[in-house]
Formats: C-alpha cells, structure tokens, sequence
C-alpha cells in the first residue's frame, strides 16, 4: 500500500504514459534469465556510467577524504568497482518489478529470521539500514513476519516520474506501507496504538538538515551528521533497534542479518544509538568499500559551516 506525496492520477497524461512505457520495461527485463541482466545488461550501465563519468568528481572526492590514505591508484580501482556496483543496483532495482515471494530467494537470504521474529514478537522495532549493497531489498522482510506491516520511509524525489515508479516498485505486498520521511513520525504517532506490529525502515546515512544543535560524529574520516528519528522514537517509545547487516553473495544477491545496536530498554547517552550505527557502517564500508553509494554529497555540511549559520547556538 502506498501513501507517497505523489499519486500517479495527479500526474499529466505524458507523464502517465512515460511511467507506464518505464514499468513495461522494467517487468519485461525482470522475467528476463539471469545472465542477461547481469552479464549483459549491468556491464553496459556500468560502461556508460564511466564514460560519461557520472558524478566522478563528488565520487573521487569523497573517496580521497575518506580514505586519505591510499593512492590516486587505489581510490581510481575503487571507483572503477563503485561504477560496477551502481550498475548492479540499476539492474536489482529493475528486477524489483517482478519480485513475488516466491522469487524472493533470489535476491536475498535472510539470516536470523527466527531470533528476531522470537525477540521481537508482539513489539515494534526500528531497522537503520544504509545505502550499501541494494536497500530497496530490505522491505521484503514482510514476507518473513506476515504479521507485522513494514513502514518504508523514503526521501521524496523531484521527479513525478520516478516518484510514482518507485512507489509501485515497493508495492510488492500489502504489508508494505511507504511514507515521506518528514511525515514518519507524525505516522507512528497516529497508528502506533492500533494493534497491528510495525517495522520501521529507516536508511539513516542521507545527509539530513543542518540544525544548530546537530551532532557531529567522527565518520569516515570526517565530522558527519546522522539523521536522529531512529533514535528519538526509539527512546522515547522504546523500541529495539536493528541494523541491516549486508553481504553480498553474487551479483543482484544478498544475505542480510539483523544485528541489535539498541534493546529498548537500557539508558544510553545521547546520540549513543547513531554512535554505533555509524561503527558498524564504518566497518562494512571499509571492508568493501565500492558497496558503498559514493556519488551522493554525503558531506555538504561541516561544523565551521554550521557555526557561520547559527554562531554560538550550534554544539559540536
């Protein structure tokens, strides 16, 4: 079920037919064999991204800050590898259009269903995900607890177009519910009490607002901000938190684990939570690095930039 900010009967007919001219496709490549769409179709996204040289400089960029110590060599093969992955991605989120539960296996294999499902019976919880490996992935776990209704909560594109075809991409269940992030919590609010379980999908390692009393973690080499409703609603509602632990097995293939980084119950001190989601993110970027999405301005905002907007009020 979708509740995006767009609705695809408010967009103008040009635009329904190139959404509908896309979702054809999309379903066609889907049903397509395996070796087609990732021995031919991603090596040819992926030429393409590095001729054109997508984003190559944000990408270089970030990788040279992040990784200060390696060679122009290093950072050049680890790029050439990111390209290769954002292809992958393209080509997994194609495949989406036709993911039934039957094929989910295909994609994805989940690790500890039965101990979470026994930790977390009967209780909402929170699963901080990041963009590494395919996130757009991490929503069929729906079909692992039918009885829960998992809450994906998006950043809204500029785009109708794009906006509207991946809104029908999530739609695979019933049990999926997408929601705005800037409404996310206004949504928990107003139907946390209604007896049905809700998971909360959250990729929290988007660049959020720059506020005057943002926290900066030490992250990659540099100060970064988090995002911080996981961990506001996680205390103020105590709810388990879970991190989306990715591997990949082949290409368009994962295994996921959910590792617990907050039981709900203990006192933890503030910004504690991002403290140990921005860890275990750490590690796995460092471990494979061209997993990671590269091509997003992941630093815009720095502590001098916050103190020249706001002066004294800011906090480091």
């Amino acid at each position: 079920m979708s509740e995006q900010s767009v609705n695809e009967t408010e967009l103008k007919w040009h635009k329904r037919i190139a959404l509908n001219l896309l979702w054809a496709m999309c379903r066609i490549v889907s049903v397509l064999p395996r070796w087609f769409r990732y021995y031919l179709l991603q090596p040819f996204f992926a030429g393409m991204l590095m001729l054109f040289g997508y984003r190559r400089k944000v990408i270089t960029t970030n990788l040279q800050k992040s990784f200060p110590e390696k060679s122009q060599r290093a950072i050049r093969s680890i790029r050439r590898k990111y390209y290769n992955t954002l292809a992958e991605v393209v080509v997994d989120t194609i495949s989406l259009a036709g993911v039934t539960e039957k094929r989910q296996s295909e994609f994805i294999v989940w690790e500890n269903t039965d101990e979470v499902l026994k930790k977390t019976q009967g209780q909402d919880w929170i699963a901080m995900a990041a963009h590494y490996g395919c996130w757009e992935y991490f929503p069929m776990w729906c079909w692992q607890d039918k009885n829960c209704d998992f809450v994906s909560v998006y950043h809204p594109l500029h785009s109708e177009i794009f906006e509207c075809f991946y809104a029908r991409l999530r739609s695979f269940s019933e049990n999926v519910r997408q929601i705005p992030m800037n409404e996310a919590v206004r949504y928990y609010l107003k139907n946390r009490n209604d007896n049905r379980k809700r998971v909360l999908g959250l990729v929290s390692d988007q660049s959020p607002h720059l506020l005057a009393d943002s926290h900066w973690h030490r992250f990659l080499n540099q100060d970064t901000i988090f995002n911080e409703g996981a961990e506001l609603l996680a205390q103020k509602f105590h709810l388990p938190i879970y991190y989306a632990y990715i591997t990949r097995l082949a290409r368009g293939k994962y295994s996921l684990k959910l590792v617990e980084i907050y039981n709900g119950k203990d006192e933890v001190a503030p910004h504690e939570i991002n403290e140990r989601y921005a860890r275990i993110l750490e590690q796995q970027i460092i471990a494979q690095p061209e997993l990671w999405m590269w091509s997003h301005r992941r630093w815009k905002h720095t502590p001098a930039k916050q103190a020249r907007i706001f002066g004294e009020k800011c906090k480091k």
